[in-house]
Formats: C-alpha cells, structure tokens, sequence
C-alpha cells in the first residue's frame, strides 16, 4: 500500500538537477552539522541521491559536503532554493536527516532554524513540523497511540494542507521506521482525499 501511496506523490526528479542538487546539498549539510556523519545519514543520502536521480558529479558534490570536504556558499543555495515551492518540503526533509540517527542535535536545530528562516518558512510552521518529526519518531515506538504525538501529527498534517504543500515520492515521514512510515503515508493519503 505504502508504494501505491507513493506513486501518487509527486518526484522531485522532475525539477532540474541543479536544483536536486542544491536541495541535496542542504541536506548533508544538516548530516554534517553535528561534526560527524552517522552511517544512517550516509545510508539515508545515498538513498536519495538515487531518487534524485544525481549525475556523478553531483553525488560526489552532495557527498563532500556531508564529509565535510567541502564547504558551499549555504547562503547563495538557500537564496536559489527561496525562490522556489520547495521550501517546506526541503525543511521537513532536513528535519528527516537530522532525525535519522535518532537524535535532533542542537547543532543540527541551528542550522535548521537559519535555513528554515532563509526560506521564509514561518517560525510556528517551523516549530510545528519539528514536533512532529520528534512525534513521528517516538510515536513509531509504541504499540498504541500517545494522545500528545498523534496532536503533534495532526497539526502537521493540518499545517502541510493549509501551506498546500506538496510531499514528494522519497520524503520519509518517519525515518526510523519504514513499516511506521508507510502507515503516516497512508494516514497522509486518506487525509487528502
């Protein structure tokens, strides 16, 4: 079911690599920003540079930021990426990296706040999705609801509607579990209808 909902969603790959590119680039920038790169972030990225479908170059590119080879101008890609729909679906994403070992870092929260501010992203928006990603998180480990986390995602869901935000085919709604991904995918699918 979680690959019908999935087809349903847009793909990312249909902007220009240029701007997959720069998303992506955000992206290890987060994985990078707590001084070490985990390897469920590296698991994570190298999932979706496929599904970005990233020539070589790019790949390389995206993955020497996450290294910390290389330091791009985060500025002139946030100001790029301002001018476009992506910004919400980019900070959820982001919040999705930073979650994927388990921990927000305050590093990583830093960062997120400041890109997320770049974006024109609201800042209650903002505080919004990362209750939720935290929720998701900890929601994926218990056997039945928390009255608290299904608040925390049902405001998202509400915010994500009323923002008409789109979610894209690789976004991962929770990171740590795919099996509880794929029911929050589904859960997202049957609010849209």
């Amino acid at each position: 079911m979680a690959k019908a909902n999935a087809k349903k969603l847009p793909d990312i790959a249909k902007h220009s690599w240029q701007r997959r590119r720069d998303y992506l680039i955000l992206v290890a920038a987060v994985a990078a920003s707590d001084d070490r790169l985990h390897p469920d972030e590296l698991k994570l990225l190298m999932r979706w540079m496929d599904d970005f479908k990233l020539p070589a170059k790019s790949r390389n590119t995206v993955l020497d930021v996450a290294r910390k080879k290389a330091k791009p101008a985060l500025q002139a890609i946030e100001k790029r990426l301002a001018a476009t729909d992506l910004g919400y679906s980019l900070i959820l994403d982001m919040m999705g990296m930073a979650m994927a070992d388990g921990v927000l870092m305050d590093d990583e929260i830093m960062l997120l706040r400041g890109v997320a501010h770049a974006l024109e992203v609201d800042p209650v928006d903002f505080n919004i999705l990362i209750e939720f990603v935290h929720a998701a998180h900890q929601a994926s480990c218990l056997s039945s609801p928390e009255p608290l986390y299904e608040h925390s995602i049902d405001s998202a869901f509400k915010l994500l509607h009323e923002r008409k935000i789109s979610l894209f085919a690789h976004t991962l709604l929770c990171v740590s579990s795919p099996q509880f991904d794929e029911q929050l995918k589904a859960r997202w699918a049957r609010s849209r209808a």
